[in-house]
């Protein structure tokens, strides 16, 4: 289709793959987002193949988003540097392809998007979690069932609301084994084998 030849289409559809690649990363669990963001980006790097693309535009397009997304995500006192990667990303937007331009409009409306989604919406969800208590964290996993990963000789891991964790158990579990976890230790779960639900 033409359409997916058009620069600005690519653009936009590279975009929309590193936000929702960004969404998956601040509010994990389900892995909608994790898989749409990684679909949406393969798709953008096969139609970039097929133009006159400029690869070192779209790393450092990619690197920009990145940093303008992660560094709130890894430390507070990241934020205020995290304008510099919206500005890489900026300049990186005009050099996309070779002999052809995204248009300067749908650059800022990206530009803008980004800004805003993340200030209104990731932000929000970034310091609701912040200021969960330990107290509160540990009561929203204790009693969480999950699954086991590698299996547990004393120590092994754990999959358990979206996240891996370092789990230990009194007793052998093999992987894929239910588990329910019992105490949260810092960054370590302790498990036991989870009973079946009683059938109704």
């Amino acid at each position: 289709m033409e359409l997916l030849r058009d620069p600005n289409v690519i653009y936009l559809l590279l975009m929309a793959g590193l936000w929702v690649s960004a969404t998956g990363a601040y509010i994990p669990g389900t892995g909608i987002a994790e898989i749409g963001g990684a679909a949406l980006i393969i798709g953008t790097l096969v139609l970039l193949a097929q133009m006159a693309t400029n690869w070192i535009a779209v790393i450092a397009l990619v690197i920009g988003a990145s940093l303008f997304f992660l560094l709130p995500l890894l430390k507070p006192d990241w934020e205020r540097y995290a304008i510099g990667g919206l500005a890489l990303q900026a300049g990186a937007s005009f050099f996309l392809f070779d002999g052809a331009s995204v248009s300067l409009l749908w650059i800022a409306v990206g530009l803008l998007v980004a800004f805003a989604y993340h200030r209104t919406i990731l932000r929000s969800v970034l310091m609701q979690q912040r200021t969960l208590s330990s107290t509160q964290k540990d009561a929203f996993l204790v009693g969480a069932r999950g699954r086991v990963v590698a299996p547990i000789e004393d120590r092994g891991t754990v999959h358990v609301q979206g996240e891996l964790w370092t789990a230990r158990s009194r007793s052998r579990l093999e992987s894929g084994a239910e588990i329910v976890v019992t105490q949260r230790d810092g960054l370590e779960l302790h498990v036991e084998k989870a009973k079946r639900l009683k059938e109704s």
